[in-house]
């Protein structure tokens, strides 16, 4: 007797937990608001375009290391855009016209803005694996700072290595002070 009356004690605590649980989940969908949608983390069946979204411009090379193109990225509204801007970049090229100038497993370490210059610290793989030569190291300095001068509150971009300045990545362009923005290099 004794257990039976523990399954049936059991079978109504478990009937009256599916029962709470249906009920959460079935509140009507006009009683949710675009503001409460942000805030609530993202259901698996749930569509895409609730999501909010932002536009992030990251530049790759054409295949005859001649110019950059600008490629856009629809990317997930976040608290960091530039980081997310410079991992894109990392990430290489989606566009099978465009290559990628990033040297291979590159990895930013950290991103700081202050006073409009954006100050981008690399592991030293950008150095060691890079294995271009001028034209090469032309576009790859020129796809970082071009892709973080896209945000208006940023006019220049200081490269670091391992958090420190550094004087040229490969020898051919000067690299110890914030750069500007290089529009000749991009392809129109």
């Amino acid at each position: 007797m004794n257990k039976k009356i523990r399954l049936l004690i059991m079978a109504t605590m478990l009937a009256v937990t599916f029962l709470i649980a249906g009920c959460d989940s079935a509140a009507p969908v006009s009683q949710t608001t675009p503001e409460k949608v942000a805030e609530q983390p993202q259901q698996p069946n749930a569509p895409a375009t609730l999501e909010k979204t932002m536009q992030l411009v990251v530049y790759h090379a054409t295949k005859d290391a001649m110019y950059l193109v600008p490629e856009t990225h629809k990317v997930p509204v976040n608290s960091h855009p530039a980081r997310t801007a410079i991992e894109l970049l990392i990430a290489g090229a989606k566009n099978p016209e465009l290559v990628g100038v990033m040297p291979q497993g590159t990895k930013i370490k950290n991103i700081a803005i202050k006073d409009h210059i954006a100050y981008v610290d690399f592991d030293d793989k950008l150095i060691k694996k890079n294995v271009g030569g001028s034209a090469s190291e032309t576009l790859l300095v020129g796809a970082i700072v071009n892709t973080l001068t896209e945000f208006p509150d940023i006019h220049q971009v200081q490269i670091l290595v391992e958090g420190k300045k550094i004087e040229t990545i490969s020898g051919h362009m000067d690299t110890s002070e914030p750069l500007s923005r290089s529009e000749r290099i991009i392809k129109k």
